[in-house]
């Protein structure tokens, strides 16, 4: 092989090897937990590649909940309650863990929520996690929606900071969905007091007044002193 044609293959080579992460994971659902003021926001985005998935089992009226092995994003839909029904289709053949939550007593529903409902049951009570869709989702098409729990802190909802993912498929039919809560930020500093600080500078100016003073005494009465010799 020419060195020409060796260059070009490994030229090749290269670009292969920096745009196959971005198109192996460019239909990733993506799950993000974070405080937003007195309140925990879960926003989700995102698509999935379905073709490598076990079959789907229908859910009608499905509740979106929030609990130690299952989150969702988007509407407040809740089984037997006047909120609008929302159907849903579950489905099996992914691997991951099967609790991302801290607290088994957790059972809260979102406060209000909007767009598509979606996201995980990492464990449906036989070990296995499903994938939870809109019910007539085509593969691949995109996915929007958000969860608000009001007066909620991620430590009353039993959820720690951390990343959880949960992956299905092979080759181009690979896919997966992350969970990361956000850790809370830290408070910002806060600064002196205005009226210590300004307090501060005039006790500093007063001091060099008075230096200043002490100063003019000393040089007046040498100048004295040299008149009266």
């Amino acid at each position: 092989m020419s060195a020409s044609r060796s260059c070009r293959h490994l030229t090749l080579l290269g670009l292969g090897l920096i745009f196959w992460p971005a198109t192996a994971a460019h239909s990733a659902i993506v799950l993000t937990v974070k405080q937003d003021g007195s309140d925990v926001v879960v926003i989700g985005k995102g698509s999935a590649n379905t073709n490598d998935l076990a079959p789907k089992i229908s859910a009608d009226d499905y509740t979106n909940v929030l609990t130690d092995t299952q989150i969702y994003a988007g509407p407040d839909a809740f089984t037997g309650v006047t909120t609008p029904p929302v159907d849903v289709n579950l489905w099996g053949g992914l691997t991951g863990p099967i609790l991302f939550g801290n607290d088994p007593n957790i059972f809260e529903i979102p406060s209000f929520g909007f767009g598509d409902l979606f996201g995980i049951v990492a464990d449906n009570g036989l070990g296995q996690s499903l994938l939870v869709l809109p019910s007539g989702y085509v593969s691949g098409g995109s996915l929007n929606g958000t969860s608000r729990f009001s007066g909620f802190t991620l430590a009353n909802l039993g959820l720690n900071p951390g990343v959880f993912s949960w992956t299905w498929g092979t080759n181009s039919n690979a896919d997966s969905l992350e969970l990361r809560i956000e850790p809370v930020p830290a408070p910002a500093p806060v600064p002196a007091p205005l009226p210590l600080a300004g307090g501060a500078m005039a006790w500093s100016l007063a001091k060099r007044m008075r230096r200043a003073s002490r100063g003019q005494r000393l040089h007046a009465s040498l100048i004295t002193s040299k008149t009266q010799h």
